[in-house]
């Protein structure tokens, strides 16, 4: 199974509003429809003819554009579901024969779903207004045209049903509100935990580049001091200049083949060093050249694939792992034949995998990460670059 990117908490809820508004049109047409027949005899037929796509038509469209990827469709026909309600009650007195209603006009019914329909799309002070701009002419048309035993006091009649709808409006932008809230609060989790790794990489770093100054450079300037046989001391150098081959400070600019497979090398053995790197090159590679942020970030990744598979896999797990290096591009696969577990399943909090090892891959400049598992059936993560 494959990793695959999720619409944020905020989208989600949004989604989740627009089929729950489209639905609920649909529902009300079904149980209006004899009402609309009965009250298009009071009605010129024009109007009955144009209002009832105009108010059922763009809601409709509105729940299936929520299915769609780009939500830009969704937001036009959230609009087009709360304007033209809004026109189509305008219209109503142009329309009407002056026979009075014996029930509420069924357009009465729902101005609150078109509130919720602005509350999708615009601002609360915009979604407010035109709420305000649906009930009062329903209102009105309630007032007026139901025959006079059916009315009430037109104010609180109209306070009521703003107080009713509204609740439900104001319950839609506080639920997308916090979605949005929760769409930052991870956004800044994610960067904080992100920061943090990197921090700790060139913490670790530096202190292996100065263990190494300490080990084997200082060792060797002693060995000179004392004026040990030259020959040892020529060994003792050449050895520090492997190691410091082997190992690099921070500000690197760019790595040699040999540098490269050094590095994710010791970024492997910082997670398990009992473990073995499978190097795979051409002839054609020992003379390139590598960036060196996509060295660190796939040496930072695969330390943090391997340390999941040391505190997730299993105590008997068995763990490989494979570079690739060719002229424009690195490939690291990291494989387990451990417990396994299903990645669309694993919670946004948990940074080891959708920060440290998928977020760092997809923020590289021609990074791709794919993981892979099932349940029972292992882990295989594989990390690649290619320059562009």
């Amino acid at each position: 199974m494959t990793t695959r990117g999720n619409d944020s908490a905020g989208m989600r809820i949004t989604r989740l509003f627009a089929r729950f508004i489209g639905s609920g049109y649909v529902f009300y047409l079904a149980l209006m429809f004899r009402d609309i027949t009965t009250q298009a005899a009071a009605m010129s037929t024009w109007w009955t003819w144009i209002a009832v796509p105009m108010v059922f038509g763009p809601p409709i469209v509105l729940g299936l554009a929520s299915f769609h990827g780009d939500p830009t469709p969704m937001y036009r026909a959230a609009a087009a579901t709360a304007l033209l309600f809004v026109v189509a009650a305008l219209l109503w007195p142009l329309a009407w024969d002056g026979t009075l209603l014996t029930a509420d006009a069924w357009i009465s019914t729902i101005p609150g779903l078109a509130g919720l329909a602005a509350a999708l799309t615009w601002r609360p002070p915009w979604a407010v207004a035109l709420l305000v701009a649906a009930v009062v002419p329903v209102q009105l048309i309630n007032h007026y045209c139901r025959v006079p035993d059916r009315n009430g006091l037109f104010l609180p009649d109209l306070m009521f049903a703003l107080s009713f709808c509204l609740i439900f409006v104001a319950a839609a932008l506080m639920a997308m509100r916090t979605g949005r809230l929760l769409d930052r609060t991870r956004t800044a989790a994610h960067a904080t935990a992100a920061a943090a790794a990197a921090a700790q990489s060139r913490s670790v770093q530096r202190a292996r580049f100065n263990a190494l100054i300490h080990d084997w450079v200082m060792s060797s300037l002693l060995a000179a001091a004392r004026r040990t046989a030259r020959e040892e001391v020529r060994q003792q150098a050449g050895l520090a200049l492997v190691k410091l081959g082997e190992s690099e400070p921070d500000d690197i600019e760019g790595y040699t083949t040999a540098m490269l497979i050094a590095h994710l090398r010791t970024a492997v053995a910082d997670a398990d060093d009992t473990l073995e790197v499978t190097v795979h090159t051409r002839d054609d590679v020992r003379d390139a050249s590598f960036p060196s942020d996509p060295v660190r970030v796939l040496g930072a990744a695969v330390t943090e694939a391997i340390r999941n598979s040391v505190l997730h896999a299993g105590v008997d797990a068995i763990r490989r792992v494979d570079l690739t290096v060719e002229p424009s591009g690195i490939d690291i696969v990291v494989t387990d034949d451990g417990i396994g577990f299903d990645p669309v399943a694993v919670a946004p909090h948990r940074l080891g995998l959708s920060v440290s090892i998928v977020g760092r891959l997809r923020r590289l400049t021609g990074g791709t990460v794919d993981v892979r598992s099932r349940p029972g059936h292992g882990t295989t993560v594989r990390m690649s670059w290619r320059a562009r």
